[in-house]
């Protein structure tokens, strides 16, 4: 059995992102090993015409939908977060960290809900502020929007490179 069969398979049975370490747990294979199986496993994803890709996430690696094919798939999965609680996620990963004030200040009280839907899901994290709430994203947030990111700056990077890429224009 090859490895990068045995890494695929464990990729598709986890969904979620995992580290090589997860990884070498579950499949026995050293290190190094795992590591060049994932870089086979990414360039056979990425050159084929199938709409998955093995995706490095941070440390993490995971197997998920390629994002040109994530549209169509999102509407036949279950959708658990509510498209206006979407972009005050995506407004929190961009201007973060931010301020709850602020954000009640651009999309009004509706704010203090979705950060209370984020934060029990565990995409974002509150820390007290002066007379606010200042909101950051975690590190699940990262994992369940697939970001190829290891801090807070890359995230908002990512964010402002596909809005840039969706509206054709710089922010």
């Amino acid at each position: 059995m090859k490895s990068e069969r045995a890494l695929e398979a464990a990729l598709f049975s986890v969904g979620k992102p995992v580290t090589v370490s997860d990884l070498k747990l579950a499949s026995g294979l050293d290190a190094r090993t795992i590591r060049s199986a994932l870089k086979n496993l990414m360039d056979e994803y990425n050159s084929s015409d199938c709409a998955i890709e093995i995706a490095k996430m941070g440390t993490r690696y995971a197997m998920q939908v390629k994002g040109e094919y994530s549209l169509p798939a999102a509407k036949l999965a279950d959708l658990k977060i509510p498209k206006d609680v979407l972009k005050t996620a995506s407004l929190i990963a961009y201007y973060q960290p931010v301020l709850q004030s602020k954000l009640s200040d651009l999309l009004g009280s509706k704010i203090y809900t979705h950060v209370r839907t984020l934060e029990e899901l565990g995409l974002i994290r509150k820390k007290p502020k002066k007379n606010s709430i200042e909101l950051t994203t975690t590190k699940k947030f990262i994992e369940t929007f697939g970001i190829d990111a290891r801090s807070r700056s890359e995230v908002k990077a990512w964010i402002g490179g596909e809005l840039t890429r969706k509206n054709g224009k710089k922010l």
